[in-house]
């Protein structure tokens, strides 16, 4: 084969390789065209709500809640668009010790992440905070937000008073409810 042959094919196969790796980065830049949850959208300017007052804790059932039992604060539920909302959750152990956290739950990405800690009496920003997945097979206290009091077809299921509403009741939304 002579140089000159050899030097055509060698461009030909650098300008496919490029071509390829173009085509990627679009992909990539659509998520991997919809395989890959899409990214974050940027976060809604955070408005720390006051403390949890005792009286508007609604506390959220859970099957398995022996050692944690867990509340929202009815007064901190607000909802930012129609796939996020954020509120006040507090973990309580069995021997009445709070940890109390301001969360952003995103419906359309199963995911939360907390925004703030209440330490010494104020609210502490947590500003790199990473997303955590929910897992709906889980009883843990997310799994059962997302499942039965805050989402529905990847979307905040209602407004924020009828997100406390259900929580008030206690009701868990059946599959065949949403």
């Amino acid at each position: 084969m002579t140089t000159l042959r050899r030097g055509g094919l060698a461009l030909v196969a650098l300008l496919l390789g490029t071509g390829a790796a173009a085509a990627q980065g679009a992909q990539d830049a659509q998520g991997l065209a919809g395989l890959l949850p899409p990214p974050p959208k940027p976060a809604a300017a955070l408005q720390l709500p006051a403390a949890p007052k005792p009286e508007a804790l609604l506390r959220v059932p859970m099957s398995a809640d022996d050692e944690m039992r867990f509340f929202i604060d009815a007064a901190s539920v607000r909802r930012i668009d129609s796939h996020q909302l954020r509120y006040t959750l507090v973990a309580r152990s069995r021997q009445g010790a709070d940890n109390v956290d301001y969360e952003t739950f995103d419906c359309a990405r199963a995911a939360w992440k907390v925004e703030a800690l209440w330490q010494g009496g104020r609210w502490v920003e947590q500003p790199g905070s990473e997303w955590l997945a929910v897992d709906p097979g889980l009883a843990g206290v997310h799994g059962t937000l997302y499942q039965d009091y805050l989402c529905s077809d990847n979307e905040v299921d209602g407004d924020a008073a009828a997100v406390v509403a259900r929580l008030r009741r206690g009701i868990r939304m059946a599959p065949s409810m949403r």
